[in-house]
């Protein structure tokens, strides 16, 4: 049978204390273990943003997004593995819905402005001023 994968997307909180350096070695910990057990479609480092609160007494961290293609109960192991590591504030993992995975990609076409009567616009304006002339 075969393998079930879901695209996923997942958001890392990393300490300040860790620094530039650290924080990296950390992304490129959990990026070779997410490519071990199934495929990274992109990473989007965030940088060094303020936190809505504070957290272990931390008001700043190092986001980092990455989206992932993997089997669901390796998802379990992730976050596991974010859990018991040191420097990570906070995390989540999203599975992406199917049915909106081509929508991001595509990019919209800008609506045409529909032409503007302007006869006609005079008209109801003119209908107007001689309505409320005869009230």
């Amino acid at each position: 049978m075969t393998e079930v994968k879901n695209k996923y997307e997942t958001v890392l909180v990393l300490s300040v204390k860790l620094g530039e350096e650290g924080s990296a070695e950390l992304v490129e910990k959990f990026k070779a273990l997410i490519a071990k057990h199934g495929t990274v479609e992109s990473v989007d480092d965030w940088g060094k943003r303020r936190l809505a609160y504070p957290i272990n007494k931390e008001t700043e961290g190092y986001y980092t997004l990455i989206n992932f293609e993997s089997t669901p109960d390796f998802t379990a192991e992730l976050d596991r593995r974010y859990k018991i590591t040191d420097g990570v504030i906070r995390s989540i993992i999203i599975k992406k819905d199917p049915r909106f995975a081509n929508a991001a990609a595509k990019p919209r076409k800008a609506a045409e402005p529909k032409p503007i009567d302007v006869e006609a616009v005079a008209a109801e304006a003119v209908d107007a001023k001689e309505e409320s002339a005869a009230e």
